[in-house]
């Protein structure tokens, strides 16, 4: 009987620890108009919701059109928070997602340099930076 409900203890200590784990979780959205790679795929302009997961490890985008995630690399910030934003880099025509900041931290996340954004710096074209604002998702 003991041990039956240290097991019930036990489960319901676990949901309870996932249900923190999923809270901390942060989720904005963004209007990008512009089509950009996220990672080696590539996504369409339009309204995006924009979600880590993880704690930060991994981050999913996802419209009408597409979804997609990526694991990322914690970045820090300059400020104690810092605003809620997406961070491009821009080659030409061509937009390349490299950092999500969510507003509620100093830490932001990283995307990995993809092959084709390492192509056109090779090259030498010349990076300029596109930052779209987000609003917090209630």
């Amino acid at each position: 009987m003991k041990s039956r409900v240290t097991r019930i203890l036990s489960i319901g200590i676990a949901l309870v620890a996932v249900a923190a784990v999923q809270a901390q979780d942060e989720t904005v959205t963004a209007n990008v108009p512009f089509s950009f790679y996220m990672g080696r795929s590539a996504m369409p302009q339009g309204a995006y919701k924009v979600e880590e997961l993880s704690h930060g490890a991994m981050v999913r985008m996802r419209s009408i059109d597409a979804i997609n995630a990526v694991i990322t690399r914690a970045i820090a910030g300059k400020k104690q928070i810092e605003p809620a934003r997406l961070v491009f880099h821009r080659y030409g025509e061509s937009y390349f997602l490299a950092e999500i900041w969510t507003g509620d931290t100093s830490i932001g996340q990283g995307l990995a340099v993809s092959p084709r954004e390492k192509e056109l710096a090779q090259n030498g074209s010349a990076q300029t930076l596109a930052v779209i604002r987000l609003a917090l998702h209630q």
